[in-house]
């Protein structure tokens, strides 16, 4: 009994560090902004400083007042409206199909219903490996015919890379009639054959001869598809900020034919990924890593994949860069390039991209307030926030403040390990493990020599 009162005893110190204290914190910043009138609700948008050294989901950050009270606060992400254009199909009907001298083939369409109007159409074809030019006139009575688009191109590319463009973009409500048509319909290349002779007889016997023909290849339109553009107005999403990264280190890893580029991403919030380089007309398969220690063993795991591309050729610009993937805030994340057999990627580097976080309380006039954190071991503090986040979810704006310089507590002093940080150390556990079989083994050894005596 005596010793387990002495274990009690030992716990003591841990249970009773849940008292918070300015001096458990590592940063103090002055919360700047001018004096209000009234009670009111404030924010403060989190920096990187803060970001880097706060605790793991924020539980570290308290706001006290000149007076040293702890102020109720509330640490989310910021949101924002989003507007995207989506595309609605609009249904039309062919009405003429005919060949032009030069080498061209035109097409008239007319929308089912005269109110109809559309923002760009689609020429679906089965054919590979094309460039072709298309002109548009729209009309709204049949006669009298207006330019909409001279000598747009359409193309497929896929002979080299990953990119095909079929679609016009017209000027915005055009129509409800059309006239579209492509130029250089049937198109002549040059095509290197390989024939095999053999002469009976001579030095020229069983040579092989190299020849070119011309290709002719006629260009097959399965038809048009027209489209219009719509404005939608969706749930709030999260506002997103760019952070600045250093530059990256970058590996060429020859065994796997890839690109390993790893950057220090500060613990900053990210949740994006974009790839930058000197290099031009490339589409490759990208992953996002992030590393882990399994078993002692550190590793790098996948966090997200996506094709990165970015094209300049005839007809066809197109720049997809980004990897979106879960938020993350750790101290490095890895963006590994699968490159086959062509030659990497130039002058990589990084841009990250990530939530925008703040911080709500309220502001009594006449006080003066002050952040804190730095602190892995404080606890989440449950506060009465329904004053604070309340009006923010009808839509109220709160009064904008800002974080002053960063000052670090010469008197910080870091909390003892609590009950639940010893229950979460696998050390410890193991030592509690280890202990109590040895006690059930002097218990059992006991109870045997007991039993040994009384036969």
């Amino acid at each position: 009994m005596k010793a387990f009162r002495m274990f009690l005893i030992a716990l003591l110190p841990g249970l009773a560090a849940g008292a918070v204290k300015p001096d458990q914190f590592k940063f103090d910043r002055a919360l700047e902004g001018g004096a209000p009138g009234r009670t009111v609700v404030s924010a403060a948008m989190f920096d990187a400083a803060l970001h880097q050294a706060a605790a793991d989901r924020y539980t570290d950050v308290r706001i006290v007042d000149d007076r040293g009270m702890e102020i109720p606060c509330a640490v989310e992400k910021v949101l924002v409206d989003e507007t995207r254009v989506v595309r609605r199909p609009v249904a039309s009907r062919a009405t003429a199909l005919k060949e032009l001298p030069g080498n061209r083939i035109e097409a008239e369409f007319e929308l089912d219903r005269s109110g109809y109007r559309a923002d760009g159409l689609d020429v679906a074809t089965p054919l590979r490996d094309f460039v072709r030019s298309v002109s548009v006139f729209g009309s709204s009575d049949g006669k009298v015919w207006t330019p909409l688009v001279q000598n747009a191109d359409i193309c497929d590319y896929s002979r080299y890379l990953d990119v095909r463009r079929t679609e016009v973009v017209l000027p915005a409500g055009s129509g409800p009639r059309f006239r579209v048509e492509i130029g250089n319909a049937s198109e002549e290349r040059v095509q290197p054959l390989v024939k095999l002779v053999s002469q009976q007889g001579g030095k020229d016997a069983g040579a092989e001869i190299r020849t070119q023909e011309l290709l002719r290849t006629p260009f097959r339109m399965d038809g048009v598809g027209f489209w219009r553009n719509e404005t939608v107005v969706e749930a709030r999403r999260e506002a997103r900020r760019e952070w600045d990264l250093p530059a990256p280190s970058v590996v060429e890893n020859a065994k796997e034919k890839t690109t390993e580029i790893t950057v220090d991403a500060g613990r900053l919030p990210l949740s994006r990924l974009m790839l930058v380089s000197a290099s031009r007309n490339f589409s490759r398969a990208a992953r996002v890593q992030v590393q882990v220690t399994e078993n002692g063993v550190a590793r790098w795991r996948n966090l997200a994949e996506a094709r990165v591309r970015n094209v300049d050729l005839p007809g066809y610009v197109r720049s997809e860069l980004e990897i979106d993937f879960p938020e993350q805030r750790v101290m490095q994340l890895r963006v590994t390039v699968s490159n086959g057999d062509n030659p990497p990627l130039s002058e990589v580097r990084l841009r990250g991209f990530g939530p925008v976080y703040r911080v709500l309380m309220l502001a009594e006039p006449g006080r003066t307030y002050r952040l804190l954190y730095g602190n892995e071991n404080a606890p989440a503090p449950v506060y009465d926030l329904e004053a604070v986040l309340t009006p923010v979810r009808q839509g109220l704006q709160p009064m904008v403040r800002t974080l002053g310089p960063v000052h670090e507590n010469s008197a910080y002093q870091p909390a003892r390990a609590g009950l639940n940080d010893w229950l979460n150390n696998k050390a410890f556990l193991t030592g509690v493990i280890i202990l109590a079989a040895l006690v059930l083994l002097i218990v059992l050894a006991r109870s045997l020599k007991s039993v040994k005596e009384v036969e």
